[in-house]
């Protein structure tokens, strides 16, 4: 089934590829920058700079797991509108180099985030959780920051006040983390999926996972099995559940170890629940903080 959506994809892309020099829809909506970001945490960080002065768009709705999606025919003509298009890279987003083919790069400013930062390796290739660390969204944030300012010069100075004003935030919330992390009693955490390499190296916690970087890998009876012996082993009392992926397997070992259930949240999308409760990166990453120091520290 992947397979053929990646067909239909290509075919999609190939026919638009034609005609996207001949697009002449105006780009900016009552004057504002149109700005295209992949998914979650691109688009908090521009939603945040930008406020009211952008009409922005998420490619990857929220509650959508961002792994394996697939944009319609539908979005891939639409970001040809964009002014700015930010995306995640380190291939996280399998299907962007074939939307941007799409695009006329002499008129839209693309922003690949993970050329701004370092990239930490996991199992063997780059892993593209970069969002994870606070200090990476600060830096993102400030090329998105530029890039806005670079498009919209009229408003630089809204743009670099909430940026500051964010720059702020993310900085407070990485000395939370260091805080609380700083004198942990244990250090070891059972993941779903080993999404959290950028807070486990970061603050020096060792990370077991169930599947590996796509939450979408199904572990077999035998990984199954070593996993519930290491978790008896190590005496941990806690597996951490996400919020998009599915809890199956967890929840087997969960059961066969004695695990209490916590949630730590990649924030690869926000859940409706989440967005109705008003929640955002900062608050989801200190309730991570929470769990985090209820396995590790208490």
């Amino acid at each position: 089934m992947k397979k053929y959506i990646s067909i239909v994809l290509i075919i999609a892309i190939s026919l638009l590829v034609g005609c996207a020099n001949d697009n002449t829809t105006k780009k900016d909506t009552d004057g504002k920058l149109v700005v295209y970001t992949s998914f979650y945490p691109q688009y908090y960080l521009a939603k945040e700079i930008g406020k009211d002065k952008i009409d922005i768009h998420s490619i990857v709705p929220n509650g959508v797991e961002p792994h394996d999606f697939e944009p319609s025919m539908k979005q891939i003509k639409e970001v040809q509108n964009a002014n700015i298009v930010v995306y995640n890279g380190a291939d996280m987003e399998h299907w962007m180099d074939k939307l941007l083919e799409t695009i006329d790069k002499k008129e839209v400013d693309i922003i690949n985030s993970s050329e701004f930062v370092e990239l930490v390796k996991l199992e063997g290739r780059p892993d593209p959780h970069i969002w994870l660390d606070p200090l990476n969204m600060d830096k993102i944030g400030l090329e998105i920051k530029n890039s806005l300012v670079k498009m919209d010069e009229k408003n630089q100075e809204f743009y670099e006040k909430n940026y500051a004003e964010l720059s702020s935030k993310l900085q407070k919330l990485n000395e939370e983390y260091e805080a609380v992390l700083k004198d942990k009693k244990r250090d070891t955490i059972l993941v779903s999926h080993s999404a959290f390499t950028y807070i486990t190296e970061k603050y020096d916690i060792e990370q077991i996972s169930v599947t590996g970087i796509s939450p979408e890998e199904e572990p077999s009876p035998k990984v199954i099995s070593e996993l519930i012996d290491i978790a008896k082993t190590k005496e941990l009392e806690y597996i951490f559940l996400e919020t998009l992926a599915s809890p199956k397997t967890a929840d087997i070992i969960a059961e066969e170890a004695k695990l209490e259930v916590l949630t730590l949240n990649p924030l690869e999308g926000l859940t409706k629940k989440e967005e109705n409760n008003g929640e955002d990166y900062i608050s989801i990453m200190e309730k991570n903080l929470e769990n985090l120091k209820k396995a590790l520290v208490d």
